[in-house]
Parts: C-alpha cells; structure tokens; sequence
C-alpha cells in the first residue's frame, strides 16, 4: 500500500472561528486530509509550518489570519531551564516528598493549640495572620518606657535592619569603587580608607550589576534539567507517587482501551474547567477524533514497520502518536499527547486536572516532554528537537512557548529557523513578519512549479497510482489549478512523495 495519501482542499474565502481571540471568520488557513502519511513524511510538512488536528493536516495563511502562529521548536539537548521552570520543578519535589503543612497542622492538633496559648510573649504564628495579627488582649495596657529585652522587640540602640541583598550590593559598589584607583593610607599602623566618591559608585554600578548577572546563570546552568526533576529525596520515603506511562494512539492497544474512560473523563473535565466547553460537544467521538484518531504510520526509528511485534519487547524507539500519561497516586491526573518523528518530539496537546492549579501540570508535562526528547536523543542523535506547535505573539498565554531556552521560530517565507531572540523585535512591530531577511522575495510556498514537474506528480485514481500526465490523458479532464495550488505549498520534493488523492 502507498505510505502516505493526502486530498488536498483548495483555499476558500471564508475564515474559521479563531481559538485564540475568538473571532469569527477571522482565521484563514488551507489544508488537506490525510488518509495515511509516514512520519518521515509529517516531519518534512511541519518543517514548511503545517500541523495536524486528528487527521486533518493545516497551514495558516498568515498573511490574512487575525493570530499570526509562527512553528516553534526548541534545541532539548541545549535546554536552558529558567528561574520559573525551575520553581515548577521544584514545587512538584516538595509535594511528593513533603507532607503538606494542613496535614501537618491537623495531626498535631490540640498540642499546637495549646502551645500558641501558653506563649508568654504573646508572639505571632504565621497560621494566625502573619504580619497582619490583631495583638493579643494584654498589648492593650499602656506601654512601658522601658528597653525592651532580647527577644521582645526592636532594640532602638542598634541600626534598623537592612536586607542581605542590599548590604551585599552596596559592599561590592564600595570594592569596586576602591579597585577602580581609589587610595589605601597606612596611618601610625592602622588602614585608613578614602571613601568612594558619589560618581565612582555610579560609575561602577552597571558593570557590577552586569557581572552579577552572568554570575548567577553560569550558576544556575551548573545543574542540568534532570537534576531539577527530583521525584524521590534520598533516604526518604515520598509523600506521593507519581509515575508515567507512554501508550501508542491506537484503539486497538490493550493499555489504551483499559485507560480510555478515564482519560476521556479528565479531558472533558479540563475543557469544561480551562475552556468554558459545554458538556454536550465533549463527545467521546470528538475526543477521538481530536487526539486519538491520527493518520501516521508507526515505524521503529531503527527500521521496521509496525507489524514487527519483536520491536515493542525489544524496547526500540516507535515512531507515531503517543499519549504520555501520569499518574499521581494512582489516579491519572495529566496526559500530553504527543508525535514521535525522526527528528523530534512534537506537542500535540495536553489536558490536566483543574483541580491542582498548584502544581502548574501544563509547564510540568512540558519540561517533561524536553526531558523525554532529550533521552531520545541520546540513542538517536537526529531527535534534538521539541515542536511546541505554534507561537503567538500577540497573545499573552502562548509567551510561555518562548520562555523554553533556545528556541527558534520557522519563517514563513524562507523556510528556515531564526532564533527567536532576533524575531521578537519585528513581531513587536507587526504581527506578521519576514523573520529571514536573506534571500529573494518570492515566498517559498508562492514559487511556481515548472511544467515539467506537475506532469511528474503522482496521483491517486481508482486504485492506481499514477503520474499526473497519465491522469489528464486518461480521465480527459484537467486537475491543473488544483495541482498548481497544492505543489508549492508542500514543496516541489515533497508533491512528489506524497500521493495526492483525485476521487
């Protein structure tokens, strides 16, 4: 059988709903059906800026779409973890491996109460209001003029505290200022110092300040992504569990139809909760053939197809669709769905439990998936990369996309990757932006394919594949504008590996 067959639609001039600022009409793309397609194959179209949608494969027109998406990627094997990436991390470490404060609090129960009650001087727990306390009766009485002993206040004989930050900032301007020609005296065997002046400070505080800066990212680069994931302390026992299972996108798998209900049950719970969906449109029909009905061909990434079972005991990589789904305790409470392709993991979509806001699971299961590329990568060198779909500038809850350290964003004229660092810039002028300045000026996808090569396209036709030329002359009738339309937007080589599909 033929690996990949597509059905091409042509462009129409009526837009779709936008998902993101939900506009109607207002979103224009243009797309094509796939009724199988080889993983080799969808990688080369997402690298032209198509993504998928069950089986429904799309590119925008980002010249007239109202959210202008431009395909991201990220480097996993140079992944640089952030100051808030971290804290995701690390707040999923303090929940599996330390118990809670409420659980605390309840089982030390009436000792906790009684403790707070005996306290001579009168002294305020955070669990009672902090800062903001009502004192206790007693404070009422007038106050005594009298130093207040250790322990009891602030000692009004000594300087008012300053934070670390600052003394420590306000040392290395006064060291810097001295480094930079200011004068040590000797005088009758002690140090005298000239102080700094005013504009030495000055002069000295944006370098140090930029030193400092490097300073910390050298350090924070020190540990890799993994260290950071810390599931288990050692020599502890975890407070909670939680675990990971890769199940193939296939209706037919025993692990996928046993988990089925209750991921369907947590994805209509997301939707309603995050999106505002109404109950009636969470079919468990739409839910399939959103993100479980797919039109990939699975293949081990060393060779072989699906039907060598010998591969899946062997533990070998698979190509396909996956849905990547954890556990905590048991109970399913994340699934990203995702494409494994030889060149990277694609983010497909990801639906978590609205009822652990804390725990941030959308960023989690990110860096889990740049986790999971990167241990890919390091059997199959090629697979460096994770796709996180589509970057919108112009809306606020995609920035995170570019947070994920080094990322590049795909021109959508020259068809090659700009690191986004260069990119944001121009999108802060215009939505819409040539990101690769070399080159012509035609866009790739608008460059006319010769004559000579449409009549070389292969077709599909009644069970037979044949050359376009072939077809024209068998059926008598033209396909021309179609195949003149379809060409350039998949790209010369790629109209000639796909079979395109004439009913």
């Amino acid at each position: 059988m033929t690996s990949s067959i597509v059905s091409f639609l042509p462009k129409s001039g009526q837009g779709s709903s936008c998902g993101y600022c939900h506009s109607d009409g207002s979103a224009m793309s243009q797309g094509m059906w796939a009724y199988t397609l080889t993983c080799r194959n969808y990688q080369a179209l997402i690298d032209r800026g198509f993504r998928r949608s069950g089986e429904y494969l799309y590119r925008m027109d980002m010249k007239r779409t109202c959210c202008v998406p431009y395909t991201i990627k990220c480097d996993a094997m140079n992944f640089k973890i952030s100051r808030s990436q971290k804290k995701v991390l690390k707040v999923m470490t303090k929940y599996l491996t330390t118990p809670s404060p409420s659980s605390e609090t309840a089982s030390s129960g009436e000792c906790t109460t009684q403790a707070m009650a005996s306290d001579d001087n009168g002294g305020r727990s955070e669990a009672a209001g902090g800062a903001g306390a009502v004192p206790e009766r007693r404070s009422a009485r007038p106050a005594k003029s009298h130093v207040p002993r250790s322990g009891e206040g602030a000692d009004p004989s000594r300087p008012v505290c300053r934070k670390a930050k600052e003394l420590r900032k306000e040392r290395k301007l006064l060291k810097a200022a001295c480094d930079q020609g200011q004068q040590q005296q000797v005088d009758d065997g002690g140090l005298t110092h000239h102080p700094p002046s005013a504009a030495a400070i000055a002069s000295t505080a944006l370098p140090v300040a930029t030193e400092t800066a490097e300073t910390k990212e050298s350090v924070s680069n020190a540990k890799s992504l993994e260290e950071f994931a810390v599931e288990v302390l050692p020599g502890t026992k975890p407070v909670h569990r939680l675990t990971t299972a890769l199940v193939p996108c296939d209706e037919k798998n025993d692990v996928f139809q046993a988990t089925e209900a209750e991921s369907l049950e947590l994805y209509r719970k997301y939707q309603m909760a995050i999106h505002n969906d109404s109950p009636g449109k969470l079919s468990s029909k739409q839910w399939k053939r959103f993100l479980v009905t797919n039109p990939l061909r699975r293949a081990y990434a060393d060779g072989g197809d699906d039907e060598d079972e010998q591969g899946a005991s062997a533990g070998r990589v698979q190509y396909g669709t996956f849905h990547r789904q954890y556990y905590l305790d048991g109970k399913l409470i994340a699934v990203g769905v995702m494409d494994i392709l030889p060149d990277c993991v694609s983010s497909v979509y990801a639906y978590f439990d609205p009822d652990l806001p804390h725990l941030s699971l959308g960023i989690y299961t990110a860096l889990r998936e740049v986790m999971f590329t990167r241990e890919l990568c390091r059997s199959y060198p090629n697979l460096k990369w994770y796709y996180m779909g589509f970057y919108i500038h112009t809306c606020q809850k995609m920035r995170y996309k570019g947070k994920f350290a080094p990322s590049f964003l795909l021109c959508p004229e020259r068809m090659t990757w700009m690191p986004i660092e260069q990119c944001v810039p121009k999108l802060e002028v215009s939505k819409y932006s040539r990101l690769d300045p070399t080159g012509d000026d035609i866009p790739e996808t608008e460059k006319p394919v010769c004559q000579n090569e449409l009549q070389t396209i292969p077709i599909f036709s009644e069970g037979y594949v044949l050359s376009y030329k072939v077809f024209e002359q068998r059926k008598g009738t033209s396909k021309q504008a179609i195949v003149k339309a379809y060409a350039p937007l998949v790209g010369s080589e790629l109209a000639h590996r796909l079979v395109l599909l004439f009913q």
